[in-house]
């Protein structure tokens, strides 16, 4: 009767023969045909794809702060603007005021 380790180590043997022999083929056929050519977008993408995305989102990042800063610029503008009105409508209102209060005194 043979042991389980004499069973286990036949059966490891035969497995490393075939996957030997499977390798042994695999070589054959890989140096027997001619080489293909790696596909060129895969292989650019592969080296440059990290980089081009790293540069698209530090370029949209970019504009994005610009175009928020530009927005807030504008925005200030604006409201200094409208200030700027409201303040002169008021002294025109209390201009008018003034005139109408002394125009009722003389009558």
């Amino acid at each position: 009767m043979i042991s389980r380790t004499a069973t286990n180590m036949m059966r490891l043997q035969r497995l490393g023969l075939r996957s030997l022999r499977a390798h042994q083929v695999q070589q054959l056929r890989r140096y027997s045909s001619t080489p293909e050519a790696a596909p060129t977008t895969k292989e650019f993408y592969s080296t440059f794809g990290r980089p081009i995305a790293k540069c698209l989102l530090l370029a949209m990042l970019t504009y994005q702060a610009i175009y928020f800063g530009w927005t807030k610029l504008e925005q200030d503008e604006i409201k200094a603007g409208k200030q700027a009105e409201i303040t002169a409508l008021e002294a025109q209102v209390a201009h008018l005021q003034k005139s109408a209060s002394n125009s009722e005194k003389q009558a």
